[in-house]
């Protein structure tokens, strides 16, 4: 790897998420290895920014700032167009049918001309610059401005690709617009075969680092408290865990249950109205607990008796890794791009459980409770990740792409 390798790496924002959190530890990591990295957000205000994760040896560019405002004739032209192709994305996404690659392009095109122009011409600037690219819409952007140019391309996306081929950016854009992509980085084997075979064949598989400083295991006796921690969101599915902590609380009722986390935009502090909701409608105001996420989250769990995920997607959970990392017995949902199952030899080193099962998932919370052997079994080999999930393993991985 040339030490003076220039590397890009893409995201639409950045806002605590893991995609993010993952981002700025490669990022780290390469810069730490000799690379000139700067790193792009294409829809982050200044004041939408939380980049506590990335050093200040890598550059920030918001293309936000970078932007001219688009001109009355642009949004007179723009606006009709942008209306159209989304009400017929829409369309074809209500009906469950694959939109077309050319509504998929207008879309992209219609939306985002400044951000691809300036894309473009920054990449021209650098033609020896790398782009490592994650997430909606930052990829259909880079694809789109990097074609002809001579400049490496790699994306990532995160999302379940089950969801995402029938979006408007969806299975028929891939196909002939993620061409352009040198490589593709997926989390899972599962995650890959879910792309079109064009796309799948530049695939590698590269699972998430783990976040360097972890505590080392806790050997001491631990708490009758079971814990969460994860962005508030629908996607996690805290009801579930909820309803499987009222129904493991019968037979267990001298435990409780803690979710770290924060509710970000409507969406999040819906689903905290939801479980607030659903925590005082099942009587457990005194059992379970909302607390806001800590800098020092691993530190304050690492004691408890456990760690559940009741995910509805994942592409691979870095709470999940991290949990287990720092040895805490492990239950999570078996929930596509089905990162857990790629990680966790079921109990061995954790426990997996059907989807939308809270009797599954309260049954093996009482497993673990019940057992203090097998739950020091599993925290012991848990802990193997360590070596196989460094971020100095996993960035040489991808240095070896770029």
């Amino acid at each position: 790897m040339d030490e003076n390798k220039k590397v890009m790496m893409v995201m639409p924002h950045m806002m605590g998420g893991g995609a993010e959190r993952v981002a700025a530890q490669i990022i780290n990591s390469m810069n730490r290895t000799g690379c000139e990295t700067r790193f792009l957000l294409i829809r982050a205000k200044r004041d939408e920014v939380v980049n506590t994760d990335l050093d200040d040896k890598t550059e920030m560019i918001l293309l936000s700032e970078k932007l001219k405002a688009e001109t009355l004739l642009q949004k007179l032209v723009y606006l009709p167009l942008r209306l159209y192709s989304t009400a017929l994305g829409t369309l074809y996404e209500k009906r469950e049918r694959d939109v077309p690659a050319s509504v998929g392009w207008a879309s992209v095109v219609w939306q985002y001309h400044r951000e691809i122009r300036w894309m473009r011409d920054h990449l021209r600037q650098y033609p020896d610059l790398a782009v490592m690219v994650f997430l909606q819409p930052a990829i259909p952007i880079v694809m789109l401005a990097a074609e002809g140019l001579p400049n490496r391309v790699i994306f990532s996306e995160r999302a379940d690709p089950e969801r995402l081929m029938k979006k408007r950016y969806g299975r028929r854009f891939i196909e002939k617009y993620y061409t352009r992509a040198d490589a593709a980085v997926f989390q899972t084997e599962a995650a890959k075969a879910g792309y079109p075979d064009n796309i799948a064949a530049k695939g590698t598989v590269i699972p998430n680092p783990l976040k360097p400083g972890l505590p080392d295991r806790y050997t001491g006796e631990r708490s009758k408290r079971i814990v969460t921690f994860c962005r508030i969101s629908k996607q996690k599915n805290l009801p579930l865990a909820i309803r499987a902590f009222a129904l493991f609380s019968e037979s267990h009722p001298e435990y409780t249950f803690a979710v770290y986390g924060d509710a970000l935009y409507e969406e999040g502090l819906g689903v905290e109205r939801e479980c607030k909701k659903l925590i005082s409608e099942l009587n457990l105001a005194d059992k379970v607990s909302l607390l806001p996420f800590t800098a020092d989250i691993h530190r304050e769990i690492i004691g408890d008796c456990m760690y559940i995920n009741s995910s509805d997607f994942e592409g691979i959970s870095n709470a999940m890794l991290e949990a287990m990392a720092i040895g805490l017995p492990v239950v999570c949902t078996d929930c596509p791009a089905y990162g857990a199952r790629s990680v966790i030899r079921n109990g061995e080193n954790g426990i997996i459980v059907p989807m939308n099962d809270p009797g599954s998932l309260s049954r093996a919370m009482a497993e673990i409770a019940d057992d203090p052997e097998f739950a020091e079994s599993l925290s012991k080999k848990a802990c193997s990740l360590r070596d196989k999930l460094s971020v100095e393993r996993i960035t040489s991985e991808w240095l070896e792409l770029l």
